[in-house]
């Protein structure tokens, strides 16, 4: 599977929001009206394609033109770049040279807007060869999106690009609709490849709230939904990230229809998924059917049984190894956390360690840009979120073949090496009740101890 940075034109145009397309539509001077989002990504694949081919690549082609690696190429070759690079490193070189050439053409206020727009403090630079150059290393890897963003809400709203070399002979493709268009795709690139998207499933009573809090430092109560969210399938956007979003769903399939349009936009582009089982109701047959709903979408997801504090110690490994063996999951895909700990055994989220690792193993093989999740970028301030210095007590993920589980590193560090020593011996817990009724279980905490927010997801 291609990575974002070199999925093709048609394909990455199909991982975007409908109204996003909207833009290099209008660039590529076509009507969306009445189309879908595929039909729509299809449309403007193709017309990108047939204008940025010669006359002779149409006729050789009975009008269909060349692939987008070749239109991108062949634009960088009459810009004078670098061509037979990949396809984000091409498009992101048009992007330097546009703001490059466009810096002389603008008046000094105009400058000193972009400059900030490049987040970057005053004076802004004379020469315009600094203008890429310094905002690159400033921004590092989030140049790419920054640069786009700019281009599209500054320079492209000015019209032609002010001094680049504009060819449009017959025989050649118009490069005024050839590189506005292909730096608008430039743009959704980087949108696609920075937008994360994490799905949080779970019966009511699993702790996923406790499990967003914990994992991604997002407090539900001070956090407003994104529009289209229901009472039942909330989505949040993490403060601070370029475009971090997670959804709180109980489950998918039915409970996601009474969404709106916008939202089911997000949920179609779920990246990633964490199942949350609640380690006190067992896995029963709806914990079984949301699973395999969640493996059918095709997306990595990792099982977190949750709550595993609340287990007697001599009951975890078996009760783990079940959970396991029930959903018939890999043991690289499954990890034991308890995000709400009895305050006995610990003040802040046990188990994080190894969810962290997973998404940043899983978004870096997706393509995507890790440094989006607030462990990893530092852009969430909440004190919920543990630096990643800071080690943190582990209950354990499944490590090796298929024999092993989350609990197999227990008995190798024992519950009483947790700050304040406390041993599980001492805390009254109850038995394992896989009959239990997940549902009917939601919020409670039956150690004889409530859980420290007092919250019931």
């Amino acid at each position: 599977m291609a990575t974002t940075s070199e999925l093709d034109l048609e394909d990455l145009l199909r991982k975007c929001h409908r109204d996003e397309l909207i833009t290099l539509a209008q660039t590529l001077r076509v009507r969306p009206q009445g189309m879908g989002r595929d039909a729509l990504a299809r449309h403007l694949a193709a017309t990108l394609r047939r204008a940025g081919g010669s006359v002779l690549d149409k006729l050789r082609r009975r009008g269909d033109g060349p692939s987008y690696r070749k239109v991108l190429d062949d634009l960088l070759a009459r810009q004078r770049l670098t061509a037979d690079v990949g396809l984000e490193a091409g498009e992101v070189a048009l992007v330097r040279r546009a703001l490059e050439r466009s810096w002389v053409h603008l008046s000094s206020e105009e400058q000193a807007v972009m400059w900030r727009a490049l987040g970057q403090s005053p004076p802004s630079p004379r020469d315009p060869a600094e203008v890429p150059a310094v905002a690159e290393r400033a921004l590092n890897r989030r140049f790419g999106y920054v640069a786009t963003s700019v281009m599209a809400s500054t320079v492209l709203r000015m019209g032609p690009l002010a001094g680049c070399l504009l060819v449009f002979w017959v025989t050649r493709p118009d490069d005024r609709v050839v590189l506005p268009a292909v730096l608008e795709v430039a743009r959704l690139r980087q949108t696609v490849r920075h937008r994360v998207t994490v799905g949080v499933v779970g019966s009511p009573s699993a702790g996923k709230d406790a499990a967003i809090k914990a994992i991604f430092g997002i407090d539900s109560g001070n956090v407003d939904p994104v529009a289209g969210s229901t009472t039942e399938v909330e989505i949040q956007r993490l403060p601070g990230s370029t475009a971090l979003f997670v959804v709180n769903t109980p489950g998918l399939g039915d409970v996601v229809e009474a969404v709106t349009e916008e939202a089911r936009q997000i949920l179609d582009h779920i990246d990633v998924y964490i199942y949350v089982v609640n380690a006190q109701g067992g896995v029963q047959a709806r914990e079984k059917a949301d699973w395999e709903s969640v493996r059918a979408t095709g997306r990595p997801a990792l099982v977190v049984v949750n709550k595993i504090d609340t287990l007697r110690e001599r009951d975890r490994e078996r009760y783990l190894a079940d959970a396991r063996d029930k959903l018939a999951v890999r043991a690289e895909d499954f990890a034991a956390a308890a995000f709400d700990p009895l305050p006995q055994l610990s003040e802040s989220p046990i188990g994080l360690g190894p969810v962290h690792d997973w998404l940043v193993e899983r978004l870096e093989h997706l393509g995507k840009d890790a440094g989006e999740l607030p462990w990893v970028s530092g852009a969430a301030s909440s004190e919920d979120v543990r630096p990643a210095s800071e080690p943190e007590p582990e209950l354990g993920m499944g490590q090796g073949d298929g024999q092993d589980v989350a609990a197999e590193r227990l008995d190798a560090e024992p519950l009483q090496a947790l700050e304040g020593g406390v041993d599980l011996g001492d805390v009254e817990q109850p038995d394992v009740q896989p009959e239990r009724d997940a549902d009917r279980a939601a919020g409670e905490r039956i150690v004889g101890a409530e859980g420290s927010d007092g919250s019931t997801a």
